[in-house]
């Protein structure tokens, strides 16, 4: 009886420990999974501040290379792929039509003047950065946003932020201030019909800026 006590016992011990190291295991492949998935969302991050950018230049490279005469904003992101106002020599300013990194799809959120053309992209992802200072001077209006999709990634061209040009005596074409040649007086920005708009703030996009038909920013 004894000798048979002693080996329930022993394998009670052992069963014990079998437990508590895989308890130990599953702890320690919990924290190398969100230690794994934390670095991912952060590499994320970086490629959406990449090709955020590649966009905003694009779109300053369009309106820059327009006939002197007929300045504008692309009306589509194909346009930034294929810029065909010249048959003889198609431009293109993005080498191709890049996938938002943080939803993995090409649809982006697009911020437009009142007349259509459009001056800036962002993310349609709501999730929350983990980036939120130390962002290069050109994405510095991204400090402390809450959203991904506050990262508002717009052309810094004058044309692109005619409220902003205006209040800094941009003088247009023909002498008046303001004067924005690529948009109707007090352009705001918003989305292609049909879709959804997101929350628009970002770099030259104050909040609630009158004329921007801007909505309400969102919340935790």
């Amino acid at each position: 009886m004894r000798s048979g006590e002693r080996a329930r016992r022993e394998q009670g011990f052992i069963y014990i420990a079998l437990l508590i190291g895989l308890s130990i295991i599953g702890i320690g492949l919990g924290a190398t999974s969100e230690v794994w998935t934390q670095t991912r969302q952060r590499q994320k991050e970086e490629e959406l501040l990449f090709v955020g950018n590649q966009f905003r230049l694009a779109i300053s490279r369009y309106y820059i290379q327009s006939p002197p005469a007929a300045r504008r904003f692309p009306m589509t992101l194909d346009e930034l792929v294929n810029d065909e106002r010249a048959p003889d020599k198609p431009a293109h300013h993005l080498r191709k039509l890049y996938a938002d990194p943080m939803t993995g799809n090409t649809a982006w959120g697009e911020v437009r003047l009142d007349n259509g053309q459009l001056v800036g992209v962002y993310s349609l992802s709501t999730d929350t950065p983990f980036k939120v200072y130390g962002f290069a001077l050109r994405d510095k209006d991204f400090v402390d946003k809450e959203h991904y999709a506050d990262w508002i990634f717009r052309s810094p061209l004058p044309a692109a932020n005619p409220l902003l040009a205006a209040g800094a005596g941009y003088t247009g074409p023909g002498g008046a201030p303001g004067a924005n040649p690529g948009a109707s007086p007090g352009g705001s920005p918003g989305t292609t019909p049909g879709r959804t708009p997101a929350p628009q703030t970002g770099p030259g996009f104050p909040r609630q800026a009158p004329g921007f038909g801007q909505p309400a920013p969102l919340k935790r």
